[in-house]
């Protein structure tokens, strides 16, 4: 009798065999599981090492390096995750092809059916770069049109911080609103007015995503552990306020196609809106399904935001090294005086003639190292790097801040030093092989060379025209929060003067 009923005990046999059978298979699948796997910390059922992950995960990264070695490994959630630190293990594994995919959910998992190009994996993947890439081209990435383009809207900037000469003022919600102006042009063939309720709704919008969107850090526990274990996604606040948050984002980004739209088919390709409807036309024949509205609204939204967030968030770090370092600020200052002069507008040619200015953009890079850890990649089937299996499906990270801070490539890492780019007489600027702002390989940063357009001309145009320095009686904090990307902690607030 059991419970009250007659049981077979053939049945409990057959029933006590299997699962002894299902046991004996799962312990097998986990030995063998952890035997292929790096070396690495253990976990807790379910979550993984998911607890144990601090905020400043990619220095956590670092120091578990130093313990299990160049390439180690954890459970995350239901994922395996192999983090790689070290140039050369790094290299090596940004060209491999096993590890160029995406996970297979979403970023934001449950909030749509539809990956953006940033999410994508395989062919789709490629044919949706391959058509940014060619409409980037076509409306002025890389020429001197859009050059002109980020002038004009750099002279709006400026004219603004004139208007706080010599006062206290955020840079930050100033510097966000003009860096987005100029993916603006570009994604909407267009720039906002700094007090246009759209464009403050839309960054205000952005701003929330990336305070509810976490790399790593799953405990306090709840933040962000859905990017990790999707099936209790449910129960994370920080998940809720962000799809709210990003689906405010994309609904603005879909006033923009609709007004694209009825333009009809007449329209002149002058942004990437146009050249991706466009792409949509030439595609209905071909069944090629991944080519549509909802693509092409996500796709815009994240190039919104990686656009606009990455390049304010580096100008502030750029700020406070400037204000830091007052004898960086002199020097850039006076090649800005050799090379320029106070009348001309700065081009970015003129960075050909203006080494210390580069090195110093270098190592303000270099050392804020916004983009710590790269965005998530998976192996789609089972690799190798130096020797190590990387199983397949595993999530693989590159902790480019490892590379550097590393005091074996760099002397004294954590000093900012805008010398270590430049030659022995200083006359050229000198970029390192242990240098990844953008990543490498073929998932690199497609704004590449947009980002240092602008990052040049922006830091050249404020001080051709002011000083800058922190607030009289205030002290500069170079304290960071890191979120998916490393930002200022504190607002920054400056005064600026006429030079």
């Amino acid at each position: 009798m059991l419970f009250g009923f007659n049981v077979n005990p053939t049945l409990i046999n057959i029933f006590c065999g299997c699962l002894i059978v299902w046991l004996i298979k799962y312990l097998f699948n986990f030995i063998n599981r952890i035997h292929k796997l790096p070396p690495g910390p253990w976990g807790l059922p379910i979550v993984g090492y998911l607890p144990f992950i601090k905020k400043d995960a990619y220095i956590q990264m670092t120091e578990l390096a130093k313990k299990y070695g160049p390439v180690f490994s954890f459970k995350c959630g239901q994922f395996d995750v192999v983090v790689i630190n070290g140039t050369e293990l790094m290299k090596e594994a940004l060209v491999n092809e096993q590890i160029l995919d995406r996970p297979k959910d979403f970023f934001t998992p449950g909030m749509t059916k539809i990956p953006s190009l940033v999410e994508m994996s395989g062919e789709v993947w490629r044919q949706q770069r391959r058509v940014a890439l060619t409409i980037f081209r076509n409306v002025g990435l890389g020429k001197s049109k859009l050059e002109e383009k980020i002038k004009e809207e750099i002279n709006f900037f400026t004219r603004k911080i004139d208007s706080f000469e010599g006062k206290k003022f955020n840079f930050d919600d100033l510097i966000h609103l003009s860096v987005a102006n100029v993916v603006s042009i570009i994604l909407f063939g267009h720039r906002y007015d700094y007090e246009d309720p759209f464009a403050i709704e839309m960054a205000n919008s952005l701003k929330k995503v990336n305070q509810n969107f976490h790399y790593f850090y799953g405990l306090t526990f709840l933040p962000s552990f859905y990017n990790f274990i999707s099936s209790l996604s449910f129960l994370s606040p920080n998940y809720k306020k962000m799809v709210q948050n990003q689906m405010q984002l994309e609904d603005k980004v879909t006033t923009e196609v609709k007004e694209h739209l009825e333009k009809g088919d007449s329209r002149e390709i002058n942004d990437y809106i146009d050249g991706y409807l466009e792409a949509i036309n030439k595609q209905k024949g071909e069944n090629n399904y991944s080519f549509n509205l909802e693509t092409l609204r996500r796709n815009v939204a994240d190039f919104y935001a990686a656009g606009s967030d990455t390049i304010a968030a580096t100008l502030k770090w750029i700020m406070l090294y400037l204000v830091l370092y007052p004898e960086c600020q002199q020097r850039i200052q006076d090649e800005i005086k050799e090379t320029i002069g106070s009348e001309r507008e700065p081009e970015y040619a003129d960075r050909q003639q203006m080494p210390y200015t580069m090195a110093f953009l270098y190592e303000s890079l270099r050392l804020s190292s916004i983009v710590a850890l790269n965005v998530y990649r998976r192996a789609t089937r089972e690799t190798h790097i130096a020797g190590y299996i990387i199983p397949k499906d595993a999530f693989v990270v590159m902790n480019f801040w490892s590379v550097h801070r590393d005091p074996n490539l760099w002397d004294d890492p954590d000093s900012f030093k805008p010398e270590r780019f430049l030659n022995e007489d200083g006359s050229k600027v000198v970029k390192s092989f242990n240098f990844f702002p953008f990543s490498a390989g073929k998932r690199v940063c497609p704004g590449e060379n947009l980002s240092w357009m602008e990052l040049f001309l922006y830091l050249v145009s404020i001080l051709q025209k002011f000083r800058i320095a922190a607030p009289e009686g205030e002290r500069i904090s170079l304290e960071s929060k890191f979120m998916f990307t490393i930002s200022p902690k504190k607002p920054v607030e400056l005064v600026c003067k006429r030079t």
